[in-house]
């Protein structure tokens, strides 16, 4: 473990960030008072194309090899990909949502994604090149050292299924369908 997810393709795939926040309500004044907690992951349904027979039994012994949630994955949507380059500079503390970057970084855009360490991060205000400061989310998994480099081509997480009971269907034309559920691994 952690098992590589086959390269069948994805035909939709829907995925959030879930965050522990609580909020209490007076039901007098209805002021709030909001508690951030450090919970936060990363959450995603996936639905594969249909596959042919011989297409499909990668997929089902990737699926029985995870013996439901006890196994993990790595697992990145092929679209996310971009050419960035980042390298951090200096040690950053675990639950940060920064990093500082190294002079020979480039410009780096609001909503790219990016892979450090076994996670997978979203860049929330656009960086331009050079040194400076990189802001993203989820907080950071580890503490990172320095010239780290930060993965933009193609970055994955690990993951773990969302049930132990995961299925697959097959119709009269002999093809199969998988859809299942996934949380992030922390």
């Amino acid at each position: 473990m952690p098992l590589s997810f086959p390269n069948v393709g994805i035909k939709n795939m829907s995925i959030r960030l879930n965050r522990v926040v609580a909020v209490a309500e007076s039901p007098f004044t209805l002021d709030t008072q909001v508690y951030t907690h450090q919970g936060a992951r990363w959450e995603a349904e996936v639905t594969l194309p249909p596959l042919t027979y011989a297409e499909a039994r990668s997929v089902e012994a990737f699926i029985i090899g995870l013996k439901g949630r006890e196994g993990t994955f790595t697992f990145g949507n092929p679209l996310h990909t971009d050419s960035a380059y980042t390298a951090t500079s200096g040690s950053t503390a675990i639950r940060s949502e920064t990093l500082n970057t190294s002079a020979g970084s480039t410009a780096v855009s609001a909503g790219t994604y990016f892979q450090l360490g076994s996670y997978l991060y979203m860049v929330t205000a656009d960086k331009s090149a050079g040194a400076g400061t990189l802001e993203f989310q989820p907080p950071l998994r580890e503490t990172i050292g320095g010239a780290q480099l930060l993965d933009f081509t193609q970055p994955k997480s690990l993951w773990r299924m969302a049930s132990n009971d995961v299925s697959w269907s097959t119709n009269e034309a002999s093809l199969q369908g998988f859809s299942f559920a996934m949380v992030e691994a922390l």
